[in-house]
Formats: C-alpha cells, structure tokens, sequence
C-alpha cells in the first residue's frame, strides 16, 4: 500500500493495520531474524483457506526472485546459501509479512521449516462499499497558525477508484464525484482490496495507495471516509490516503 496524505477513511490502526506492499520501511533486523532450513515452505492463509497468487518475494545476501502460492497458498523455497535475507510476502498492494531470517551453514535444531501467515483478516467492516475522499487542508485569511488551526475539509474529485476481490478476481470501478463521494454496486459480501490513484483537491495531487476492507451486512460502520494523510513518522516521503473511523 502507497501513504496518502490526510484523507478521511475508516482508520486501520483502530481496527488492525493492513500494511502497504509499496510503504518504505524503517524495521531493523533483531539477532539476524528467525532461523530457516536451507529448505523451507511460505503459506499464506486468508479466512482460514489458502490464498492463491501471493507474490512471495526472497531477497539478500545477493540474490532475490519472486515465487506465487500455489492452489494449497503455499511456495517452496529450496537451496538457500547461508546469508541473511528479507522475505515480502503481498496480494493487490497488501503485504501479509515482512520479516527478516538467516540460513545458518549448520542449522542448529531450532531452524524452521515452515513459515505460516494470514492475509487480510482484520480489514475493516463496513455495511456497503461507498463513502467519501476528503483532504484536510490549511484554513484560508488569518494567520498562518491560525490556518493551521483551523483546517478546511476539501474533495478529492475525479480519483480512481478499483475494488478487487482477491479470491475470486473479480474488480469493480469508479471515480470519485465532484463532492468526493464515491460508491460502488452492491459486490458479495467478503473481504476486499480498494485501490485509489490520481484525483485532485485544489492543486495537490496524491500517491496511489490500496486499502483492505470487509462488505459485511452486519457492520456496524455504514460507510467510508479517506482522508488524505502527510507522509512522516517512519515513512519515506509521499502522500497516502487513511481510513478514519465514521458511521
């Protein structure tokens, strides 16, 4: 997932964190991470069931490539040379894990065979697909803290808008109106990948990003807000839009 700027949506550190695939990291690699078997095997569930076409990425010690789960959600990873490495694994712009290991030259008897993660399982609920782009901007006419303070909620228009079903394949589209709203025809319920890329509010521009949220009847949130967000604290720079909490 790309970082937005502060734009209104449901917001994920209140309801778990779906980490962006395209986020820069900061994290550090504590003792070297987890120790793997010079052969090992990456599965990556969702809801409980294997999840095909996770983009399983390796990297380190001068090597890197990229395997996709199988039917069973799983890759098999064989014949890594002691180093340390990296692995990423992502579906729609939505990583599932971002962890560091190290293949010893004499694995000790703690060295895994098999690594085991979820994907989307905590995106947030909502009663339909549909909700607003909002940018919060400086105030206009007093001072400049005084505009600081007093900020100004401002549309994001004629954004993209594709919600894509990762078990299925299914994708819908849309654009934001001229009032930041946006919608999307009743899909089954389940849970989703909502990307969003371009669209203007005044002269700013915004980064794409991907959000993971659940169409469920019995939510207790009815719709969404995105807002615009300031790229800081740990990221590297861009805007990103944020789901922020609203019934």
């Amino acid at each position: 997932m790309k970082k937005l700027p502060t734009v209104a949506a449901f917001a994920f550190m209140s309801w778990g964190i779906a980490i962006p695939a395209n986020a820069c990291s900061l994290a550090g690699c504590l003792d070297h991470g987890v120790e793997m078997r010079r052969n090992f095997v990456v599965k990556i569930n969702h809801a409980g069931k294997a999840l095909r076409g996770v983009a399983v990425q390796v990297s380190g010690n001068g090597k890197q490539f990229t395997l996709f789960t199988t039917l069973e959600g799983e890759v098999r990873i064989d014949d890594l040379p002691a180093g340390d490495y990296w692995l990423d694994a992502q579906l729609l712009g939505v990583s599932s894990a971002y962890q560091c290991f190290h293949v010893s030259d004499r694995p000790t008897r703690k060295a895994k065979r098999k690594l085991t993660y979820s994907w989307g399982d905590l995106a947030p609920a909502v009663r339909q697909i549909a909700g607003r782009l909002i940018d919060s901007q400086p105030g206009t006419g007093g001072t400049p803290l005084w505009n600081l303070v007093h900020r100004k909620d401002v549309p994001i228009v004629r954004a993209s808008l594709k919600l894509q079903n990762p078990t299925n394949g299914a994708v819908y589209s849309t654009s934001s109106r001229d009032d930041g709203s946006f919608s999307f025809d009743a899909p089954q319920a389940g849970t989703y990948v909502l990307h969003i890329e371009g669209g203007r509010a005044g002269d700013r521009g915004y980064d794409a990003t991907d959000q993971l949220v659940a169409l469920a009847p019995q939510a207790s949130r009815n719709m969404l807000l995105l807002r615009r967000r300031e790229a800081g604290g740990g990221s590297c720079g861009g805007t990103y839009l944020e789901l922020a909490a609203t019934n």
